[in-house]
């Protein structure tokens, strides 16, 4: 898979605050017809984290063009050393934090670990609101337990908006336990080649903060005492405009999509 950068896109580039979002409002000349007004983008007029996602707000599928969720369909990601991971898509929506939900379900492919200790599978649940923005509203910890929004203090975060501007800042998780994961778009517009086709890509940093250290983590050398919180971890998500996330790179190692 290649990646390289395309045209610059101009527009409103600042950085947007975690909270509530502020409307932004542009108009743009018309020929003779007067101003249009241009409704909001990236994270305006959102709240993040959302911690009562209101069910009327939000529709069964997920077809953001940057997370599309079809039901029943598998990706498949390589780390470069031949271990993969598969994520799964559920064939049907169920009602999580109080809104209808797509669960994916992403474990490794046992028979490509060898030697290696395998991470526990995890299911995350995402809804859509009617902009097209996905959420994060549901998700298993490593103890096997489970968060959803609007139950003990969690909240919804976002994943990705319906039309993600460079410079947005954003909770993605923000659930007791699990450390806090924020995002902020890097670049909308580059281009990469997934199946052989060049398709455009949004760059995303992630940065999960507060994550503490496993019992099996630190029975591994080298590793830090169980129970100690890590240092911040910065990674990066590529999405791809049509197909989802096609590579994510961090301290966890570079995978990167080889079967849709």
């Amino acid at each position: 898979m290649t990646h390289r950068r395309g045209p610059h896109r101009h527009g409103a580039r600042a950085a947007s605050a975690v909270g509530a979002g502020v409307l932004a409002v542009a108009l743009l000349a018309g020929c003779g017809t007067g101003p249009e007004t241009i409704g909001p983008t990236g994270v305006d007029e959102l709240v993040v984290p959302s911690p009562s996602p209101d069910p009327a707000d939000f529709v069964a599928d997920v077809d953001n063009a940057w997370w599309p969720l079809v039901g029943g369909s598998t990706a498949t990601y390589d780390d470069g050393t031949g271990r993969l991971l598969r994520r799964t898509v559920a064939t049907a929506p169920e009602r999580v934090g109080g809104v209808q939900a797509v669960a994916v379900r992403t474990e490794a492919v046992a028979a490509t670990w060898g030697e290696d200790a395998l991470p526990p599978p995890r299911t995350e649940w995402f809804a859509q609101d009617r902009r097209r923005n996905v959420w994060l509203v549901g998700g298993t910890l490593a103890d096997g337990s489970r968060w959803e929004a609007g139950v003990d203090g969690a909240a919804a975060g976002l994943v990705v908006t319906g039309t993600p501007r460079t410079g947005d800042g954003y909770v993605r998780r923000a659930a007791p336990g699990p450390a806090d994961v924020r995002v902020r778009v890097l670049a909308v517009g580059e281009t990469t080649t997934v199946g052989g086709e060049e398709v455009e890509v949004a760059r995303l940093e992630v940065t999960t903060a507060g994550a503490t250290v496993s019992e099996a983590e630190a029975a591994e050398g080298g590793r830090p005492t169980a129970g100690r919180t890590r240092a911040p971890q910065v990674g990066e998500e590529v999405l791809a405009r049509g197909v989802g996330p096609v590579r994510l790179t961090g301290p966890f190692g570079d995978w990167v999509l080889v079967a849709p």
